[in-house]
């Protein structure tokens, strides 16, 4: 745990400047703008959820166990479709609790960034540039790949998969940037 001990100065202000990196990107840059759309028909769908009793909680569609991937009336429905997965929440967005989770998320990304680093180069004063290339690593890792089996399996857009994996890409440069910078003297 010495690691932490050295390094929570760069895990602590790369989480921090990720948080405003993160409002950037998705508040003020034009690249996450038209990512979502309404559909058409809202209402009859919201009215369907609301008829059929939906509580919050994950569903796919057309539902079937893997016993009914034999079953030709399941398979015509596949075929058919439309399929999907569909997420109800337990009420509105909740800002602030997302927010702050978001900051959690960043800070333990910063703790595995740092435990690599810690590890990969040891104590003491490295080249800038050497701490870079380890803690970058690392980081893009922890920022571009975690989203993707997700997204593999239950979809998404081509455009959210490179707006995500360019958002990634840029948390994890700042990250490096930070660990740079900050490294033990």
């Amino acid at each position: 745990m010495e690691f932490l001990q050295q390094l929570w100065i760069p895990i602590v202000a790369s989480a921090a400047i990720l948080w405003v990196a993160s409002f950037f990107l998705h508040m003020v840059s034009p690249h996450h703008k038209g990512e979502w759309k309404g559909m058409p028909g809202e209402q009859g769908v919201v009215d369907a959820i609301t008829a059929a009793g939906l509580k919050p909680g994950q569903y796919w569609f057309p539902w079937g166990e893997m016993a009914d991937m034999k079953n030709p009336e399941y398979m015509e429905k596949l075929k058919r479709g439309p399929n999907g997965t569909l997420v109800i929440w337990p009420g509105p967005v909740n800002m602030g609790r997302n927010l702050v989770l978001m900051l959690l998320f960043y800070l333990l990304a910063g703790v595995f960034v740092a435990y690599v680093s810690w590890y990969s180069l040891g104590a003491g004063s490295h080249p800038y540039l050497h701490v870079f290339r380890i803690a970058g690593a690392t980081a893009v890792a922890a920022h571009c790949l975690g989203w993707m089996p997700n997204m593999i399996w239950f979809g998404g857009t081509t455009r959210c998969f490179w707006t995500y994996l360019f958002d990634g890409i840029v948390y994890g440069l700042l990250t490096a940037g930070t660990f740079g910078w900050l490294w033990l003297k």
